[in-house]
């Protein structure tokens, strides 16, 4: 097998020249819309703002400069990608890789975008970098063996892998050729990381490790373009990312083979503000709230979710619950105020995370561990008080609520900007136009995409 930073490299080099369906380049924009977005909505989120605070403010005809999404003003590119892949984190709700247990969405958007910005790049441009990015993640956790081992050791996969991720991203979006694009590749495997305690104790800094992700994947293809090089094993030598990281002594047999862009068809939007591993179980419980089920006659609840889930860290945590973040891992606090409200949104792990019908509910919640299930599938069985039994699955759900549609993504992306001033419709006609201009010959620079986008009337 060839070392495997060197299958990233040659996939890389030849990703310009790689025919894209029509599909996977809309999906990567519904996965730009869904960040850009979610990243706007926590413009007042603490973390980022902090984030933003840190970046030295440069002129707006500074060039070679990016955009910071939740104020407008220009920065450094690095600073920019620091910044953005923050926000896009704050509120725990951006995209999902399944197989490497990620959220792409704050790692690769805001490298790439930032470097594009600074080389004058287009937004089909960006487009296709999203697409290596988000490739290239899903071949890290390939069939989860590299991604479970992470975990078990302690690291979370989103920071760990999301570094290289980024730097696949900015070397497709930089054109380098397979000696560069492997450097960049290995530089980045050689910087990374991030650890789950954050998530555990329900702390702030796991916000900050993906914005930190997104940076260094930016920094590490501007030095393999610059002539810095990389450890050819970086991932899989004897004292590199596989066996350092994941404690494994050979490179797994998935990664004999490059990645693959149909792996964007899989990815998910989370519509809820909880871990992904609440999203199956959160679901089902809505399904459950809209059949008009009255949370005050629930005797029990019996929540079947896919075991690995059950084991991360924060889910199995029934309070109290003294920061959002414990909110936000906990499966029975994502149930409990889904059956209560309707719905899961940031705001509501300050809010409600005293509210006495949710915590009543999670006292009577038992999570049940079910390997077969799946990722995706989960059931929610509620034992009424008269004895009668009520129950969804996941399944009985429509998939477009996390694999998203143009119509959906349109909007998700409107009423999220509606909620900060847009007139009405402009965020869903700003949207339309860009997936409309996919078939267009010429693409709009990704900077004139952006500054379309602050004009929308969205207040700071």
């Amino acid at each position: 097998m060839k070392p495997a930073g060197q299958i990233l490299g040659d996939y890389l080099s030849a990703f310009d020249a790689l025919p894209l369906e029509r599909d996977l380049r809309e999906k990567a924009l519904m996965c730009l819309l869904d960040t850009l977005g979610l990243a706007v909505s926590a413009r007042t989120e603490p973390t980022a703002q902090a984030a933003l605070a840190l970046s030295q403010k440069l002129g707006d005809a500074a060039s070679g400069t990016a955009q910071a999404w939740i104020s407008g003003q220009r920065l450094s590119a690095t600073e920019a990608a620091f910044a953005n892949g923050v926000a896009a984190h704050a509120h725990f709700q951006d995209d999902t890789d399944i197989p490497s247990w990620t959220h792409p969405g704050s790692l690769v958007p805001p490298a790439v975008v930032a470097l594009a910005e600074r080389q004058n790049a287009s937004l089909d441009d960006v487009l296709r970098a999203i697409v290596a990015g988000y490739s290239s993640i899903n071949w890290l956790g390939r069939d989860e063996i590299v991604s479970r081992r992470l975990i078990g050791r302690g690291f979370r996969t989103s920071p760990t892998f999301g570094t290289i991720a980024a730097a696949a991203g900015c070397a497709a979006l930089l054109g380098l050729d397979a000696a560069q694009a492997a450097s960049a590749v290995s530089i980045a495997a050689s910087t990374t990381g991030g650890t789950l305690e954050p998530v555990r104790a329900g702390a702030d800094e796991w916000r900050v490790q993906n914005g930190r992700a997104a940076q260094g994947g930016v920094i590490a293809a501007l030095l393999a373009q610059a002539g810095v090089n990389g450890a050819p094993e970086a991932l899989d030598g004897p004292k590199g990312f596989l066996s350092t990281l994941a404690g494994l002594d050979e490179t797994p047999d998935v990664w004999a083979t490059p990645p693959d862009p149909a792996i964007m068809r899989e990815v998910i939007c989370k519509p809820y503000a909880t871990l992904g591993d609440n999203m199956p179980a959160a679901m089902a419980a809505q399904k459950l709230y809209q059949d008009g089920v009255d949370p005050a006659l629930i005797e029990a609840i019996e929540v079947t979710l896919w075991e690995p889930f059950t084991n991360y860290p924060g889910t199995n945590f029934k309070g109290p619950y003294t920061r959002l973040v414990q909110t936000q891992a906990s499966t029975a606090f994502a149930v409990g105020t889904m059956l209560t409200q309707g719905d899961i949104t940031y705001d509501m792990g300050n809010t409600l995370r005293d509210d006495p019908a949710i915590l009543n509910l999670v006292s009577r919640t038992t999570v049940i561990p079910d390997d077969p299930i799946g990722a995706l599938d989960s059931r929610v069985v509620l034992r009424m008080k008269d004895g009668s039994l009520r129950e969804a699955v996941t399944k009985d759900v429509p998939r477009d609520l996390i694999f998203l549609t143009r119509e959906r993504t349109l909007k998700v992306f409107e009423a999220r900007l509606s909620r900060l001033g847009a007139a009405p419709g402009a965020a869903t006609a700003f949207g339309a136009a860009l997936f409309d201009g996919l078939d267009q010959g010429a693409s709009p620079s990704i900077s004139a995409v952006l500054t379309e986008l602050h004009g929308l009337g969205v207040q700071s």
